[in-house]
């Protein structure tokens, strides 16, 4: 991976109701696009009020009163405060720590998860992200933070942007926020996550089939997006 990752444990009788009102996926139904375990592990955000993703965390669940959340260092502590604000008079505890070698190996092999980070923390509603067919949002579980907007998206009818796989001809052009364009210099998406040549990135639809390029041509190799999860 091309950054370090934390983990938040959330603690307590009261942890997984405290979680549920908290994150976009269910915390109790914990899955990742299909693929049933023994475990219970799967991926979620955290939104703000405006449904905007503050981070993404792989939610690990260790028993009912545990689940351990790894998410990006540079979004640990601000993660684990904006949790406590929520404490109120939950029987819950967050504390922080290096993740453990057992919770790195729940971690998809693949390049699927777009990790935020402060750089790109609170730009993206969750459906660009493609979060909805990573099975990172319950949309019929109870309220979370920014839950109004989120539901909102969904209703509203397809996408117009939505995460990509690519492969980049430089690799040192797949920074956080780097602006790909298409052969009109036109504005087609953003690079949200890079690890070597690949990266993930939210791209506008209606350039998907273009000649797209940073500086250095890229391809895109897949696109999760709404026509995929009809088929």
């Amino acid at each position: 991976m091309s950054i370090k990752l934390n983990r938040l444990i959330v603690a307590g009788k009261d942890a997984a109701n405290f979680l549920q009102g908290q994150t976009t996926a269910d915390i109790n139904k914990l899955t990742f696009i299909g693929q049933a375990s023994a475990h219970q592990y799967g991926l979620s955000a955290i939104c703000n009020r405006q449904g905007r993703v503050i981070s993404l965390f792989w939610a690990i669940k260790v028993d009912d009163e545990t689940f351990h959340l790894l998410l990006p260092e540079s979004l640990a502590e601000t993660v684990q405060k904006h949790l406590t604000i929520f404490i109120f008079r939950s029987k819950v505890t967050i504390t922080r720590d290096e993740p453990s070698e057992e919770d790195l190996k729940t971690l998809p092999q693949s390049l699927i998860i777009p990790w935020i980070i402060d750089e790109n923390s609170e730009e993206y509603v969750p459906q660009m992200l493609s979060l909805d067919l990573l099975e990172a949002i319950n949309f019929k579980k109870g309220c979370y933070t920014g839950q109004e907007i989120v539901a909102r998206m969904q209703y509203l009818g397809k996408q117009k942007r939505r995460l990509a796989h690519i492969i980049a001809d430089n690799a040192a052009e797949l920074i956080v926020n780097a602006k790909i364009l298409d052969e009109n210099e036109k504005e087609a998406g953003t690079i949200v996550y890079s690890e070597g040549n690949e990266a993930l990135a939210v791209i506008r639809l209606e350039h998907q089939d273009h000649s797209l390029k940073i500086h250095s041509p890229i391809q895109i190799t897949k696109i999760w997006h709404d026509d995929e999860a009809e088929n």
